[in-house]
Parts: C-alpha cells; sequence; structure tokens
C-alpha cells in the first residue's frame, strides 16, 4: 500500500497521481469535503465490490457518487428545469449535501443496488473537483469506517485498514470533519425530503 501526503498547496502533479491511481482501478483512501472516505472511480465494477468487501457493506446498500459539475450530474442522472434550479441553490449552500435523483443507468448495477435513484454529491473541495474532472468519471465515496459502525478519525481509520488489500492508497493530512452530509430525495418535487442518513 502507498501512503502519500495532501500537499499544503494546490500541486498538480499530485493530483495527476491520484487521477492515475483511479484509472487503474485502485481504491483510495482521502479527504473530502465531510469525513475521511474510501472513493474509486465510478465506473469500474471491480474497483465499487473492493470498496463493499473492505467496508463489510451489504450489497444492497447503495453507495454515493461525487461529481465535478452540474453538467457531470445531468450526464448520469435525469434533471429536469426544476430539478436543476433546485440543484444550483442546494449546491451552493454552505453545507454539503448529496441528493437522490433518478439515474440514467449509465453506471455498473452494483454501485446502486438496483434502486431507481443515484445520490450525487457536488463537493465543496475544489481538490475533489479537479481529480473528477482529470478523471472524466465520478468518483465513489464513501465513510472509511466499517458499515454501520462509527465514523472513524483519519488516523484511526489509517490504522483499521493498513493491512487491508483492497485499500490501495492512502492520502494523510486535510482537514478532517466529523458529520456526513445530508441526504436529500429531489424527485419531481419542489420541495426536496431531507432522508435519515447515519455512517455511510
Amino acid at each position: 500500500m502507498e501512503k502519500m501526503a495532501l500537499p499544503s498547496n494546490d500541486k498538480q502533479a499530485f493530483r495527476s497521481s491520484l487521477v492515475d491511481f483511479l484509472r487503474l482501478g485502485k481504491v483510495i483512501m482521502l479527504p473530502t469535503d465531510t469525513v475521511y472516505g474510501f472513493s474509486c472511480r465510478a465506473d469500474d465494477p471491480s474497483a465499487i465490490a473492493k470498496i463493499f468487501s473492505l467496508k463489510g457493506r451489504d450489497q444492497d446498500k447503495p453507495l454515493l457518487i461525487l461529481v465535478s459539475s452540474l453538467s457531470m450530474a445531468k450526464h448520469f442522472c435525469r434533471i429536469n428545469k426544476i430539478q436543476e434550479e433546485t440543484l444550483k441553490k442546494i449546491w451552493k449552500q454552505t453545507r454539503p449535501t448529496s441528493v437522490l435523483l433518478p439515474h440514467r443507468g449509465l453506471l455498473p448495477d452494483n454501485l446502486n443496488a438496483g434502486s431507481d435513484h443515484l445520490a450525487v454529491r457536488l463537493p465543496k473541495s475544489i481538490f475533489l473537483r479537479k481529480i473528477i474532472k482529470a478523471l472524466g468519471s465520478p468518483l465513489v465515496s464513501t465513510s472509511a469506517n466499517l458499515s454501520g459502525q462509527r465514523i472513524l478519525e483519519a488516523e484511526e481509520a489509517a490504522l483499521v485498514f493498513a493491512d487491508r488489500k483492497e485499500l490501495d492508497v492512502i492520502v494523510t493530512g486535510g482537514l478532517n470533519h466529523a458529520t456526513a452530509s445530508r441526504l436529500l430525495l429531489l424527485d419531481k418535487r419542489i420541495n426536496p425530503a431531507v432522508l435519515p442518513q447515519g455512517a455511510t
């Protein structure tokens, strides 16, 4: 397993290295705009399967994805004009928010457990957005913990998962937030419904 320290400034070479790992189907633990999480490219079913195995997560529990823009979200999900305007408002808010949207069936079936909806977030982190844009694929994102257990600090997660063969890269450093994103259902309604969400 490789460990990489997050640089203090925006280093293109560092981002490029992470993108290269992701293109190869690697699983990475890294800071997000919420908690430390596991990520892989969202169009690679084998990499997605490694994350399920890593967390001990039930196959019937969908994973969420991070996108680099509203345009990327529209490519993978069915979003009407009302939903688009609502999304613009939601994703401008300070609080990180994931939204359940009807998807177009373009991503692997094991990502969303056969559901008609997909949880999507536009991360506040410019670092993550640049990685996703360079990769050309959304990222799977799920908290770096065993499924159903409490969310871990970065140092704890690194110790718990250091010897797991499914994890290829650990990115250290960065801010470690203790709260997962809120989850909204944005169907064909004007007012989104708030859904309960525990550790993911």
